[in-house]
């Protein structure tokens, strides 16, 4: 299965949509106006929501993210080390153990379960972040689930942007 994330053209919220191939929505991101940790729901079409996925506002030595299912349960916890010679996060999920091993610049990601790669990211070359997610026709999870992985990981990968252009700026 191949999905299409595409941020909106304008958007105060980060919200995003979701097609398949042939450019048909399937499912949509919202994002909140005003937080701090980059919260956003996944949700279906219709307005029901999935998934909830959400920065943590304190971090120490990392940079973590949290998939929640609607009711605030937490489904899954994304953590990559801030000082790291390689772009990996690990992940502890209801699914089991994830390893997302990638390009940080070129936003390329492998997605692993268990030693199997399971799932692929791309930054596809638009005027707006984009980006298609592969998943492997054999695997068993939830393909929301992979959608909100991919928003966890863009939320941090902003935040370690705007921290390191924070830098730049004192």
């Amino acid at each position: 299965m191949d999905l299409l994330i595409r941020n909106k053209w304008v958007t105060l919220r980060g919200s995003s949509v979701v097609k398949d191939l042939n450019e048909k929505d399937v499912y949509k991101v919202q994002g909140k106006f005003w937080t701090f940790t980059a919260k956003k729901y996944i949700q279906t079409l219709d307005g029901e929501t999935k998934y909830i996925v959400r920065n943590k506002f304190w971090r120490l030595f990392t940079y973590r993210a949290f998939v929640l299912d609607p009711n605030g349960e937490r489904v899954a916890h994304l953590r990559r080390k801030i000082f790291s010679l390689h772009d990996r996060f690990f992940i502890d999920s209801k699914f089991g153990q994830l390893e997302i091993k990638g390009n940080i610049l070129c936003f390329d990601y492998h997605v692993f379960l268990e030693g199997k790669e399971i799932g692929h990211v791309a930054r596809r070359i638009s005027l707006r972040d984009s980006f298609v997610l592969h998943i492997e026709d054999d695997c068993k999870i939830d393909p929301m689930f992979f959608l909100a992985l991919v928003i966890a990981i863009d939320n941090i990968t902003d935040r370690r942007r705007q921290n390191a252009s924070n830098a730049f700026d004192d």
